[in-house]
């Protein structure tokens, strides 16, 4: 209670003392103002330091060589109509009425999956890269929507970039363009073009954004040029990405998609391998798989820890040209390569950083305060002299004070001994008067 008081005290003597001084008052208004400001500015930057903007760069670089990215082929129509029709089917899984005519005792999901889509013979004529088929790696994967699609994985590095030297792919077919009737998806290709460390995969929400999309028909030749565009972002709490995973963000997204199916049904199909369940045996499960495996297609990945990688190649598509393409069965040709080295990078960093923070410091400082080196040294100066010096004064001010008691002490002590001492002294005299009064008396 006595310091709030002395302290009310004070400041109603620095203010009665401003008030009486205008030049003080000005000063200290000023000072308290421009204090404010540098308060909040320090704020502001240590909130940017400790959580700092992320700026984008974006450059050109020559490649000497092109890396290809990866081409998934999917079929349309995906299954074969007289395979559905010799088990009762409908042209397509996805229609589950009819898995109630499937007789589940005789052939198994597996069996009916094999048989009813399109092996690699039946799919391409030829294929190549840079006119070798061996630079090329065929990765076949089955889904319930597409079929059977295969993946053509580049395996070597291109020095040149015009159309002899990107893929050259022939696809062969059985349906012609007479046989469509109105309404319907003409016979062809789905086209999809992705980075290969991704892949492919149906689910619609983990394709999207990374993967490029064509559709080709038969008797067409296409040819595409090619365009890419790297990008390297910073992970942040509103952008969450990983830099390196043992898993790709789509096969991450997938799995968790199909595991979210059959933890609801207790039972798998085909085109989820991988999963350690096994296949449904009757229709009502079939039917409840096939169901669910639609309604979650768009499924968000991050609710199984699935992040996109921080390092993306992005290629972009753009159709050159498109012309007719006839041979002795119905066919298609496509045309996939490059007509530059040129590529872009996109690139994410940290718009501040500690130099930035000490250039801010200082101009708040020096601008608002006046505060220069030899003015902040003079600060530092007056604070240490504050804190340390008056400490040691006080010490030694108290170590004089204790010499200076001890001292006193030693001088009572000796001016006590030296009147005992002239005490003694006295009494003998006293005593020898004494006995020589008594002799006089006695005689």
């Amino acid at each position: 209670m006595v310091s709030v008081v002395k302290l009310r005290h004070k400041l109603w003597y620095l203010l009665h003392a401003l008030c009486h001084d205008p030049k003080r008052l000005v000063r200290g208004l000023v000072l308290f103002i421009c204090s404010i400001v540098v308060i909040y500015q320090l704020t502001d930057c240590f909130k940017k330091l400790f959580n700092p903007p992320i700026s984008t760069h974006s450059r050109f670089d020559l490649n000497d060589s092109m890396f290809y990215p990866s081409v998934t082929f999917c079929r349309e129509p995906a299954y074969k109509a007289e395979v559905m029709a010799k088990y009762n089917l409908a042209m397509h899984p996805k229609y589950t009425s009819a898995f109630d005519r499937f007789l589940f005792n005789e052939t198994s999901l597996e069996d009916l999956f094999t048989e009813a889509t399109y092996n690699h013979s039946e799919f391409f004529i030829q294929h190549g890269l840079d006119g070798d088929s061996n630079n090329i790696q065929v990765e076949e994967g089955l889904h319930l929507d597409m079929g059977r699609c295969f993946t053509l994985n580049p395996q070597a590095t291109t020095k040149h970039s015009w159309k002899e030297a990107g893929y050259s792919i022939m696809l062969r077919h059985d349906t012609n363009l007479s046989h469509v009737s109105v309404g319907d998806t003409p016979p062809g290709w789905h086209v999809f073009i992705h980075d290969e460390n991704e892949g492919f995969a149906e689910n619609r929400m983990q394709s999207s954004g990374r993967v490029e999309y064509l559709y080709l028909e038969v008797n067409e030749e296409m040819e595409i040029r090619l365009s890419t565009q790297h990008f390297f972002m910073l992970a942040s709490y509103e952008n969450e990405c990983v830099e390196h995973s043992s898993v790709s963000s789509t096969r991450c997204g997938e799995d968790c998609h199909w595991n979210a199916v059959v933890d609801m049904v207790g039972c798998s199909g085909p085109w989820m391998p991988g999963l350690n369940v096994p296949y449904c045996t009757n229709a009502a499960d079939t039917k409840q798989l096939i169901k669910l495996y639609r309604q979650l297609e768009d499924l968000d990945g991050t609710q199984c820890g699935c992040y996109q990688p921080c390092t993306t190649t992005i290629y972009t598509a753009s159709v050159m040209n498109r012309k007719p393409f006839h041979i002795s069965v119905p066919a298609s040709q496509l045309w996939v390569y490059y007509t530059s080295k040129m590529v872009s990078v996109i690139e994410e960093f940290h718009g501040y950083d500690f130099n930035q923070f000490v250039s801010d410091l200082g101009g708040s400082l020096g601008f608002l305060l006046g505060l220069s080196v030899l003015g902040l040294i003079g600060l530092l100066e007056k604070i240490v002299e504050l804190v340390f010096i008056r400490r040691l004064i006080a010490e030694k001010r108290k170590k004089q004070a204790a010499k200076e008691a001890e001292k006193a002490k030693i001088t009572s002590t000796e001016s006590t001994k030296s009147d005992d001492v002239s005490k003694g002294v006295e009494n003998p005299k006293q005593i020898s008067d004494t006995s020589s009064a008594d002799m006089t008396l006695k005689q």
